[in-house]
């Protein structure tokens, strides 16, 4: 029995290596207990073309780059099992099914879908939820963000960022890792102090104004709010300060609204 302990965040990066190194000894997954100390990405998850890897001398095989992409996001998920069940499926998708990925009834598939599509999710939140605040560094606008992802996405989210605020200087914290850009680099820094994070900045109360005057009280959907932005996600989100108010005065607001469209 082999065992193999990940001690990074995500931890991508060491499965692959180790992954590797197992496929070369023809190890199978049942022989191999996956751990993590909590219990970026190179060739086997980068490029337009499938991966190659060898499992004994002179075998190669290809991976299909869907499975590939599955794997990296599944491999982002908080699950510690992850290890475990993503070299269980690169296994049989190696030795036993190419077309593996494309059963949707198979309960390791079925497994690897609900990770990846998590992480898919808690990703695109990030855009969604993630707010900036000013700063100055060296003289010059910097801006800082801190988020609270509920699983390793921050890097699946990078590229975005990078084309969105490329002309920025940012940094996003996060409670695993915070990523900086100076317009130019990108840095990556594990367990970041998140008191860096300002309280307000020069600019937000011209936003919450902005938030609260596009406020329409006659059509307050509270349920559709909540499912589209939980109220986990409120306490780093300035304008969710103005909510409760909001919708506790929306019946007036509209009777207003409507007694002053009636004098027209």
């Amino acid at each position: 029995m082999k065992t193999i302990t990940i001690t990074s965040v995500p931890g991508y990066d060491e499965w692959r290596i180790a992954a590797r190194e197992c496929l070369a000894q023809a190890i199978p997954p049942e022989n191999i207990i996956w751990q993590t100390s909590e219990s970026i990405q190179d060739d086997l998850f980068g490029g337009g073309e499938p991966a190659v890897v060898t499992s004994r001398p002179n075998t190669k095989h290809t991976i299909p780059k869907s499975v590939l992409m599955i794997l990296k996001y599944a491999l982002c998920h908080q699950d510690a099992s992850r290890f475990a069940l993503c070299y269980r499926v690169l296994w049989r998708v190696i030795f036993e099914n190419k077309n593996l990925i494309q059963l949707k009834t198979d309960e390791d598939i079925m497994q690897l879908t609900t990770l990846a599509k998590a992480v898919k999710r808690d990703a695109y939140k990030i855009s969604a939820f993630l707010r900036f605040r000013e700063v100055t560094l060296d003289g010059q606008e910097h801006f800082i963000a801190w988020y609270e992802p509920e699983h390793f996405s921050l890097e699946i989210k990078l590229d975005f960022f990078q084309t969105r605020f490329k002309n920025m200087r940012w940094s996003i914290l996060t409670p695993y890792r915070a990523a900086h850009w100076d317009t130019e680099k990108l840095v990556l820094e594990d367990n970041p102090d998140p008191r860096v994070f300002p309280n307000e900045d020069r600019i937000e109360k011209y936003w919450l104004t902005y938030y609260a005057n596009i406020f329409n009280p006659a059509r307050i959907k509270k349920n559709a709010m909540l499912s589209s932005m939980p109220k986990k996600y409120w306490k780093n989100m300035p304008e969710t300060a103005l909510i409760d108010d909001m919708i506790r005065n929306s019946d007036a607001r509209a009777r207003k609204m409507i007694i002053e469209g009636n004098k027209r």
